[in-house]
């Protein structure tokens, strides 16, 4: 196979590979909290509102929208690195890394929006 086919298909394999193991991870952190709830209830153990208050903190929209958000930056910022690394032996190679970094700078700004948003919306 040449270069050409096995660049992009590793790029774009590793990017679905990477989706569906943050899907996976995420699904079973969700299924153990669920399995923990019903292992408490049925040992007849009483579930305070603050015990489901600090479980539901484990799955919390809003911090992993901060995470998320602040994530997406740091990756953007790498790309953003990376084409200015690259840019000092190959000169034109400089926007089109930019441009790729954008995308997650963005992502990771409108999660963070999102993130304060939440805040906003809790305290306000």
């Amino acid at each position: 196979m040449s270069e050409d086919i096995v660049v992009p298909v590793v790029f774009f394999g590793a990017l679905a590979g990477i989706v569906w193991l943050v899907s996976h991870y995420n699904y079973k952190k969700r299924l153990t909290l669920h399995e923990t709830v019903r292992h408490a209830v049925d040992k007849g153990q009483d579930l305070t509102g603050e015990t489901m208050e600090k479980l539901a903190l484990i799955t919390d929209p809003i911090r992993a929208d901060l995470r998320r958000g602040v994530l997406f930056l740091a990756v953007g910022v790498a790309f953003g690195f990376l084409g200015v690394m690259v840019g000092m032996e190959e000169g034109e190679a400089v926007k089109p890394m930019i441009g790729v970094a954008s995308f997650p700078v963005f992502i990771g700004l409108a999660y963070l929006g999102l993130w304060a948003a939440s805040r906003r919306g809790q305290h306000g």
